[in-house]
């Protein structure tokens, strides 16, 4: 009923969709029933099956769809968590408004009348890989101890690191898991960093990463397996993008921002603002305009080239190619970006 709803509330009959889900046993049958709903209202839907969030986004901007529905247990806050909803370039829509155009009428509809008949199936994985790849440029051997959970991002980055013979890859939890048991699903959690931290002490690691299971969401570890800080790394990476774009924006969320990070960030030359943390506001402050950059406490960064709100992947390829290309150590260079005490989470494993 929802997912009719939402089909109407777009677009009025003879829209495009696509609907991905998460790796969750229940998951793909969520997904049929949201494709009932909206080929009940005379949609097409293209099934794209499991998928991280970032790469639906991508799959309805680069596809240039009226929407799309992505069927997750995700950490995003409550009105945009289970089911996510899309309108065309990737643009998240609350579910409150979805739910508020539900009509007596159309679950009437949905039982009366025949669904669209067609269908399509596609699997976005290797387009998804090769756009990353883009943004990944490696200038030197590095090596990486990378936990991609129990979701679809594993899958993502062994398709991506298998063209870069110089990326020394450390695999943690590739294997996409329907329980979805095998560890902390907070990115951030130092219980969720225990092997990374443990494969770059005992590999020589020059930096670990954790993913959540949807892809949106990074946690970095330095050389030393010491957590860095979410803002700590957005300010790392606002640093490497203003010297590309000189007139980047900053957006940042305002719930646990140091201080002086405004002001930080003025005297650099970069236009800073904060945003309360809304999936909408973000998306809007991003696209389009000048070339921005989001981050918050949560490990979300989110970048005005990619369609969506937040990308971990992204974010990680744009780390890794400005890490290659000197050879100064990661500590350091998040020591000269973000010159303060508060570099790292308070509860680093080290």
């Amino acid at each position: 009923m929802l997912a009719r709803a939402f089909g109407d509330l777009v677009k009025a009959g003879d829209g495009e969709f696509c609907i991905g889900h998460d790796v969750r046993e229940s998951s793909p049958s969520l997904a049929e029933a949201a494709s009932l709903g909206l080929r009940s209202g005379g949609h097409h839907v293209i099934h794209i099956g499991a998928c991280t969030t970032p790469e639906l986004e991508w799959y309805i901007a680069n596809e240039g769809l009226d929407g799309g529905l992505m069927i997750t247990g995700g950490s995003a806050l409550a009105p945009y968590n289970g089911l996510r909803f899309y309108r065309r370039s990737g643009q998240p829509l609350p579910a409150a408004e979805v739910i508020a155009s539900v009509r007596l009428q159309q679950l009437d509809e949905l039982l009366s009348k025949p669904c669209n008949p067609v269908l399509r199936y596609d699997d976005t994985l290797n387009d998804y890989a090769a756009w990353l790849r883009q943004h990944l440029h490696l200038s030197r051997p590095c090596k990486l101890c990378l936990d991609a959970g129990n979701g679809m991002a594993g899958a993502v980055i062994e398709a991506v690191s298998a063209h870069f013979q110089q990326l020394r890859l450390w695999r943690i939890g590739f294997n996409p898991d329907p329980l979805l048991s095998r560890r902390d699903p907070d990115p951030l959690a130092p219980k969720a960093q225990g092997d990374v931290y443990n494969c770059v002490i005992a590999h020589g690691g020059e930096l670990g990463a954790v993913l959540d299971m949807d892809g949106d969401r990074l946690a970095v570890l330095d050389e030393r397996g010491r957590a860095i800080d979410p803002y700590a790394l957005g300010m790392f990476l606002a640093d490497i993008l203003s010297r590309e774009h000189a007139d980047l924006r900053v957006i940042h969320d305002a719930q646990a921002a140091p201080a002086d990070i405004d002001d930080f960030l003025h005297r650099k030359g970069i236009e800073a603002r904060t945003l309360t943390t809304d999936r909408c506001g973000v998306w809007k402050d991003l696209h389009p305009g000048a070339p921005a950059l989001y981050f918050d406490s949560r490990g979300h960064y989110g970048f005005s080239d990619s369609p969506g709100n937040a990308d971990g992947l992204l974010a990680l390829m744009k780390l890794l190619s400005q890490l290659t290309r000197q050879q100064t150590p990661l500590s350091s260079l998040i020591a000269d970006a973000w010159p303060a005490k508060d570099r790292y989470t308070k509860e680093t494993l080290q």
